[in-house]
């Protein structure tokens, strides 16, 4: 619980909150804001993103990636979980194994190929 949230300006829009007419949402880690997709303050997403998330995993699965970046894998952290895992690398995304949130951020520059592991 966030001490005074509904009493804070809107982070996306600058707007107060309390006394807005637009409806704002309670984001699951407490925040509140009137739009968006994802907390601008701690980056959880701010709606279920469940359906997008199987789009993507389609979208994955129909993109082959170049040859160059088959077997290379990142270190990433998940903004939903904060989990951290190694996955393998795609430019439309990287996968979280632990929520399987496409809500990630590289940890850090390096990649690893596969063959080298």
């Amino acid at each position: 619980c966030i001490e005074n949230v509904s009493r804070q300006n809107c982070p996306i829009c600058l707007e107060d909150i309390h006394t807005s007419r637009v409806v704002a949402h309670v984001l699951p880690c407490g925040h509140l804001l009137h739009r968006g997709y994802r907390c601008p303050l701690c980056m959880h997403s701010a709606l279920d993103m469940t359906r997008y998330w199987r789009q993507l995993d389609d979208e994955v699965a129909q993109t082959p990636m170049p040859s160059e970046y088959q077997n290379m894998t990142v270190d990433i952290l998940c903004n939903d979980c904060n989990g951290r895992s190694t996955v393998q690398f795609h430019i439309l995304g990287m996968k979280c194994k632990i929520c399987e949130s496409y809500n990630t951020a590289q940890a850090g520059g390096r990649r690893i190929s596969l063959d080298q592991q």
